[in-house]
């Protein structure tokens, strides 16, 4: 693994230049499979915004899909591509699976891709889903050559974590309130914080998904604003001024609808500290809504519901565990229907949507660990562990 990422760091010292083809690239589709040249069984998607002319580099974005599907992969960057002018690559080959294999697909991805179009590599960003989203933070975690990581539904792995980071990358992590790894998102934040990595967080009402477009754009805005900042572009009045007031129309909408920690979670997104002014007057808004009753309520809910959701996950793990040993059911699955009743029932209860999106969580969480559990065992050649999984599986689909 050193050995890879001394590798891609000596790529992205030593590029000086690219070699253009001389083809006509088509804009503003995406092109779903090119060949890399020294590895012809691999290949990925791309997509050049509608200003390209392959000769000015542009910014560029690399996306890791877990299926491995470039188009899929690419589709939710396109709107933010075309607002800030980026060159988006997604490969068709690495997907979930061995690191080891998949470092060496991104390190060949890399090499192709910079020394075939015009990239600006002082503007390079990486992003993935899910298990796509693990790699590129290791790849921005690792090897200082990203200016920013835009992780979506997942974090880090823990042993990367014990990287010593690079604190030159801004981090943008994003995740539904019904993810089954949104707890780990919003401890992943706290990681950040304390490693002093520039982050943020930006939560949807959504499930285990890719992003939307628009939801991207609010990503990309915010990764616009780290780099003027960091001086990597020159700063951008008008644009400023329209990431502020999107953020403060939905910040607004949110605090109508009664959202009180989603509003200051966006009204922060909207203090640039490019207008002073306008900077103020959010600041003086959260600091409202912070001393509000609503607002210590919703975080006093979230707190409770939090540990209420480790401890089923806690119950449900144990008892999965002690029940996988023996390939079988202590109570001919009868704990396991009442369980997942239970939160079925919880998922449904639209009053309490705190409790709502936590039973979609654990339900997501659990139903994926008994499958891949039952998967490796079934690699494993462990068939009675592998039957005993199918049989838990069908319980859960069947009843949620």
């Amino acid at each position: 693994m050193k050995k890879a990422i001394y590798y891609i760091l000596f790529l992205f010292v030593t590029f000086f230049g690219y070699s253009q083809n001389k083809q006509l690239l088509k804009t503003g589709i995406i092109i779903d499979s090119v060949k890399i040249a020294t590895a012809p069984t691999e290949s990925y998607a791309i997509y050049f915004p509608k200003k390209y002319d392959a000769k000015t580099p542009l910014a560029l974005v690399f996306i890791f899909e877990p299926a491995a599907r470039g188009k899929k992969g690419i589709e939710p960057f396109i709107l933010a591509a075309e607002t800030y002018n980026y060159i988006l690559v997604c490969s068709n080959t690495l997907k979930n699976g061995s690191t080891e294999d998949n470092i060496a697909i991104a390190n060949r991805l890399f090499d192709h891709v910079l020394q075939t179009y015009a990239v600006d590599t002082s503007q390079l960003y990486i992003a993935g889903f899910s298990g796509g989203a693990r790699l590129a933070s290791f790849f921005g975690i690792s090897t200082g050559a990203f200016q920013g990581v835009i992780a979506c539904g997942a974090s880090f792995n823990g042993m990367d974590k014990f990287i010593p980071p690079s604190n030159n990358f801004s981090y943008a992590g994003m995740v539904g309130d019904r993810d089954m790894n949104y707890q780990e998102m919003i401890e992943n934040k706290v990681w950040l914080d304390n490693a002093k990595i520039v982050n943020t967080l930006f939560i949807a009402h959504e499930e285990h998904v890719w992003p939307k477009q628009s939801e991207m754009v609010r990503a990309f805005d915010w990764l616009e604003i780290q780099a003027y900042r960091k001086n990597i572009k020159p700063k951008n009045d008008s644009i400023i001024k329209r990431i502020y007031d999107t953020n403060l129309r939905l910040g607004d909408s949110l605090k109508a609808n009664k959202e009180m920690v989603l509003s200051v979670n966006t009204y922060e997104k909207g203090i640039t500290t490019f207008n002073t002014n306008e900077d103020n007057f959010l600041k003086a808004k959260i600091a409202e809504i912070k001393k509000s009753r609503e607002y210590k309520d919703e975080i006093t809910k979230m707190e409770d519901m939090k540990v209420l959701e480790n401890k089923i996950l806690d119950k449900l793990w144990f008892r999965f565990d002690q029940e996988l040993k023996s390939a079988k059911s202590n109570s001919n699955f009868k704990f396991w229907k009442s369980e997942i009743q239970d939160l079925n029932a919880m998922k449904l209860d639209n009053k309490n949507p705190f409790a709502q999106n936590m039973a979609i969580r654990v339900l997501n969480w659990f139903q994926i660990s008994v499958y891949e559990t039952g998967q490796e065992n079934k690699r494993n050649q462990q068939n009675d562990k592998f039957i005993y999984c199918q049989e838990l599986y069908k319980i859960i689909t069947e009843t949620n």
